[in-house]
C-alpha cells in the first residue's frame, strides 16, 4: 500500500529467476509469480509456513539464508528481502552472497522498517511507554548481535559491496489512522491492526529471555504500548526504507 501497489522499486525487466529471502508466508513470492508468469520464483525460510496451493512457477524450501547458498553463482535476475531486521547476524556476508548469486546486471532490493517511532508535533514523548519499549528492544537486539535499526545502513552497505545504480526511497508509515490524508489514514488502519499483534511478537522473547524481565512486567509494558498506540491524538509514525542496487555487468 505504501508503494502504491508495487511489489518492488528496482527497474527489473523480464526476470527469469527470482529469490525471496526469508519469504515467511510466501505472499510476496506468490504475488510476484502471478505478475511474472514467465519467471521462476524461489522463496526460502526457516519455517515451513507457506501454503501448498501456489502458482506453478513458485518453489518454496526450508533453508537458512545465513548459511552457504547451494545455488550456483550468477543464478538470479532479482533477489528481494523484506523485514529481516533482527533476523540477521552478519548482514555483510548476506549481501556478499546475494551479490555473488546475482547475474551480472541483476538487482538486489532490501525493504526494511525502522524499529523506532517519531512524531512531528511533539505528541510522542521519549519517556512514553512506546519509546521505552522500543529502546528496550534495541538494547536486547544489540546484546544478541541481531541489530534492529539497520534501515539507515542499507544504502552504504550496497555501495560498499560493489553494487551500482543504488537508490533509496523512504516511506512514512503511521501507527494508527490519525493522518488527514485518506490514503495514509487507510494505511494507518492496516498498521494499527498489525502492531496489535507485533508488540508481543517482536518483544516477548527479547524482554524475557534477553533482558530478564518477568512475564508480568513484559505483559504490562506491552499493554501500555498498545493502549498508547490506540490514542488518535498520538501522531506517531515509523519509516520504511526501500533500497536497491545493480550488480555491474563487467
Amino acid at each position: 500500500m505504501l508503494m502504491g501497489g508495487e511489489l518492488f522499486n528496482a527497474p527489473i525487466k523480464n526476470p527469469q529467476k527470482v529469490l525471496d529471502l526469508g519469504t515467511g508466508t510466501g505472499n510476496w513470492a506468490i504475488d510476484f509469480a502471478d505478475q511474472y508468469p514467465g519467471a521462476v520464483v524461489v522463496g526460502n525460510d526457516l519455517s515451513p509456513i507457506q501454503p501448498a496451493w501456489v502458482p506453478p512457477n513458485v518453489d518454496f524450501f526450508v533453508d537458512d539464508y545465513e548459511s552457504d547458498w547451494l545455488e550456483k553463482m550468477n543464478a538470479y535476475d532479482f533477489i528481494h528481502s523484506r523485514n529481516l531486521a533482527g533476523c540477521v547476524v552478519d548482514w555483510h556476508r548476506l549481501i556478499r552472497q546475494a551479490y555473488d548469486h546475482l547475474k551480472p546486471g541483476g538487482y538486489l532490493e532490501l525493504q526494511e522498517s525502522a524499529v523506532w517511532a517519531w512524531s512531528d508535533d511533539g505528541t510522542l514523548r521519549m519517556d512514553s511507554p512506546l519509546m521505552e519499549y522500543l529502546m528496550s528492544l534495541n538494547d536486547a537486539a544489540h546484546m544478541i548481535g541481531r541489530e534492529l535499526n539497520i534501515y539507515i545502513d542499507l544504502k552504504p552497505w550496497l555501495i560498499a559491496h560493489g553494487f551500482e545504480d543504488v537508490h533509496e526511497q523512504t516511506y512514512i508509515l503511521p501507527f494508527s489512522p490519525w493522518p488527514q490524508d485518506p490514503r495514509l489514514r487507510e494505511i494507518g488502519r492496516v498498521q494499527a491492526a498489525m502492531v496489535e499483534k507485533a508488540v508481543e511478537a517482536y518483544g516477548l522473547r527479547l524482554c524475557t529471555q534477553v533482558l530478564g524481565w518477568s512475564q508480568e512486567r513484559t505483559k504490562l509494558m506491552q499493554g501500555l504500548v498498545r493502549q498508547q498506540l490506540k490514542d488518535r491524538s498520538l501522531h506517531s509514525y515509523t519509516k520504511i526504507k526501500v533500497v536497491y542496487g545493480r550488480k555491474p555487468l563487467f
